[in-house]
């Protein structure tokens, strides 16, 4: 488990690098980042852990407030059945709504954060494939992406 968190945080660590040097600056999710690019962000490192072969699954979660109409998706890796891999978490620092949950690395069982988004594990949860798998429209972009942040790892 160890092991698997140091290759996790090196990979947010490279994240974090590129985006402060300007590398996402004209994408128009990861220019972002964190916020609202834990999809891509999820396949990315599940490429890249794949790369490193270790096998995960893509989990998209929904979050349905009280508010009639009010949503929130959020997008993080599951290993095995029970471990959660998430490296943007805090992007919900500021909203009380989600704990201000300012995590930037989680890898662990089911937290609160977590238990708040419903997961339906036959339509929102997927295997993680490699990013050129993604189809015509993903697989460029995010290849693009991966290849930015390999440079800072």
């Amino acid at each position: 488990m160890e092991e698997l968190l140091n290759i996790v945080v090196k990979f947010r660590e490279a994240i974090d690098r590129a985006m402060n040097e300007g590398e996402f600056a004209r994408d128009f999710s990861f220019n972002n980042f964190p916020r609202g690019c834990c999809g891509d962000a999820s396949d990315i490192l599940g490429h890249y852990l794949l790369t490193q072969g270790i096998r995960t699954k893509y989990v998209c979660g929904n979050y349905y407030g009280e508010d009639e109409g009010y949503g929130q998706s959020h997008a993080w890796l599951l290993l095995g059945d029970e471990i959660i891999i998430d490296i943007t978490g805090d992007q919900f620092k500021f909203n009380p709504i989600f704990l201000k949950y300012s995590i930037p690395v989680y890898i662990g069982s089911c937290d609160a954060f977590h238990a708040l988004f419903e997961v339906e594990p036959r339509r929102d949860v997927r295997d993680i494939t490699y990013i050129n798998e993604l189809g015509p429209f993903c697989a460029p972009r995010l290849s693009k992406l991966y290849a930015k942040i390999i440079q800072y790892m």
